[in-house]
């Protein structure tokens, strides 16, 4: 074997294994993207709406045909995560990693009685009741469905665009932002709608370019800057859309 073709080899792998997802920490420092503050209201309101979606049996089923106690649950373990591996974490008053995996949990549910008995775990852990046990290390792409992430995504994008129109509620439609920012740290290590490995680079390309515009959005926003909010919303709804064209949509 000649020496030039193994060097080639070495730089084949080292290429490939450069575009394989890293499992574990975040693509990106999550303390880059968000407060802690704002991760912690955004679990603050999800954990209450999973309470509404479990209240009884008839609003439980009426949650069932568009997965929306999945979807809930997944943005509770994806910001739960984000608080583990912020620096600022002791912030939070719950263990963040065990309100992940309960959360996790709750993503399967199933059943009314399971929905009710893994919220049960999900509540406790948000009232910084749980044990602390959970190990700090997470898989990314298993916290969330890119389904239901993408569902996320497109209810946040309308309510983004509703907020810009005036921007009345600077935080609220930051801390949006910044959601969707979390979100695509595990949108870009979720790779599973790549069928052409060839396409890996653009996935994650696209990935990092809309995480970077909305959080550089978040900060216009709370700067009050529209029109700069709007050019970065702008930009990151063309990734999006690029991504559906050239890499989850072609060929359909």
């Amino acid at each position: 074997m000649s020496r030039r073709w193994i060097l080639s080899l070495c730089a084949v792998t080292a290429l490939s294994a450069s575009l394989l997802p890293v499992w574990g920490e975040a693509p990106q420092k999550v303390v880059e993207i968000a407060a802690v503050d704002d991760l912690v209201a955004e679990i603050n309101a999800k954990v209450e709406l999973l309470g509404q979606q479990v209240a009884s049996a008839e609003a439980f089923a009426k949650t069932l045909e568009k997965k929306e106690v999945n979807q809930a649950a997944g943005v509770v373990a994806c910001m739960a995560q984000a608080i583990v591996e912020h620096p600022d974490k002791a912030k939070a008053k719950f263990h963040a990693a065990d309100l992940r995996d309960a959360a996790v949990l709750l993503r399967a549910a199933k059943t009314f009685e399971d929905a009710t008995k893994l919220f049960a775990s999900v509540k406790d852990a948000h009232a910084g009741k749980s044990a602390g046990t959970a190990k700090p290390e997470a898989e990314w792409n298993k916290l969330t469905g890119l389904g239901r992430m993408m569902e996320e995504i497109n209810g946040r994008s309308a309510t983004i665009r509703r907020g810009l129109r005036r921007l009345q509620k600077p935080d609220e439609t930051a801390r949006d932002c910044t959601t969707l920012a979390i979100l695509a740290l595990a949108m870009e290590v979720d790779t599973h709608e790549v069928k052409d490995p060839a396409q890996l680079p653009l996935w994650k390309e696209l990935s990092v370019k809309y995480r970077s515009e909305m959080i550089a959005m978040a900060k216009a926003v709370r700067a009050k800057d529209t029109a700069k909010a709007t050019e970065h919303f702008t930009a990151a709804n063309e990734a999006c859309n690029k991504c559906h064209e050239q890499i989850r949509d072609k060929g359909k």
